[in-house]
């Protein structure tokens, strides 16, 4: 019996769309913190936003208060035009949240088969990327620590320009690094932000969510297709790319 806190089971007609997807796909795009791991836990996620709050409470720019968001969803939250007069207050949050997304890394968990499923990928010879509104910094500080770092080589697409880009411009710099086709691409992401990225670069987008309310956010978004477990995943790269005798 499926838990009313995860996600529902895929059907089999999602599981044959999912099986579509990693077929087609030649370079995949992976986001960070969902699809390769839980970057926070509630602890250190509260600390980090209440940092942010505070910095931000002291800049006269209020912050509303909503418990269980990340940090970077937090950012999102604001109208970022609105520290465009104020760039000091702008490089200080960027490298606030940055120091507090490499600590993060130390204590990140791999989301479940997350890291098999990388290295199948790459085994095959797709493409990867990762394409994310965190710190490039922290992305590399973690894939390294968990000895997947030569799955991706120089391919880490994180925030740019410091808040002017919290992850939505990811995709497309990705792909066109890659020079890859959007329509022979997959991105495989866990936020709303995620999937109009990928609907902005003309990728197909498969939706992770770690849990009910991860999947009912995607899932009003429009995402297609959402999967609450990446061992689907994993085996259609696996059965797919099985020698044929």
């Amino acid at each position: 019996m499926t838990s009313s806190t995860h996600p529902p089971e895929p059907t089999a007609d999602e599981l044959a769309g999912l099986r579509d997807l990693v077929a087609a796909a030649k370079t995949v795009i992976l986001g960070f913190d969902g699809p390769l791991c839980r970057l926070y836990d509630p602890l250190t996620a509260r600390t980090a936003a209440d940092s942010l709050t505070a910095l931000l409470a002291e800049h006269g720019v209020p912050a509303g208060d909503v418990p269980g968001r990340t940090p970077l969803a937090l950012l999102r939250s604001l109208t970022l035009g609105a520290l465009d007069d104020d760039p000091a207050l702008s490089t200080a949050l960027d490298e606030l949240l940055t120091g507090s997304e490499v600590a993060a890394t130390l204590t990140a968990r791999p989301a479940p088969y997350a890291d098999n499923l990388v290295r199948t990928w790459s085994a095959v010879g797709t493409r990867l990327a990762v394409a994310t509104g965190h710190s490039a910094d922290a992305v590399h500080a973690y894939l390294a620590g968990r000895g997947l770092t030569a799955c991706f080589g120089p391919h880490v697409y994180g925030r740019t320009d410091g808040l002017t880009h919290l992850g939505h411009d990811a995709p497309p710099r990705a792909l066109a690094a890659l020079g890859a086709d959007p329509a022979e691409a997959l991105v495989l992401g866990s936020t709303p932000e995620d999937l109009r990225a990928a609907r902005d670069a003309g990728a197909p987008f498969l939706g992770y969510a770690r849990d009910l309310p991860a999947y009912d956010r995607l899932r009003a978004a429009g995402a297609p297709l959402v999967t609450g477990t990446l061992e689907p995943v994993r085996q259609a790269v696996w059965e797919l790319n099985l020698p044929r005798r």
